[in-house]
């Protein structure tokens, strides 16, 4: 995975970790979904979400978008405290941009 892009996920994870979901929702990076159905997602959970452990970036999915190379879809396994690797996933798009990589959260769900 592109380091810049690790950095960005990394940040939004701990957003998530934080319970921001309404800064999700202003800057736009909660994407299709409200801050309220972000934090319903994760109370619904029922677990306390953790920051991503080192060992947890091999266990990233990258999806490059046919016909645009400068997007990807990307699924990330989620952490936490009650369970260490949970199966809760966050799928997002990437998009490479001039000035660093934006995300979108499409999705925050149990795989």
């Amino acid at each position: 995975m592109d380091k810049e892009l690790r950095t960005e996920v990394a940040r939004l994870v701990a957003e998530l970790c934080a319970g921001r979901y309404a800064e999700l929702e202003t800057d736009g990076r909660a994407g299709r979904l409200s801050a309220e159905e972000l934090r319903t997602a994760v109370e619904q959970y029922g677990k306390t979400l953790l920051l991503l452990p080192d060992e947890s970036w091999a266990l990233v999915d990258e999806y490059p978008q046919i016909g645009d190379p400068s997007t990807v879809a990307v699924d990330v396994p989620l952490w936490t405290k009650e369970e260490g690797r949970s199966d809760l996933t966050l799928s997002l798009t990437a998009t490479k941009q001039s000035d660093g990589w934006a995300l979108y959260i499409d999705d925050l769900h149990v795989l």
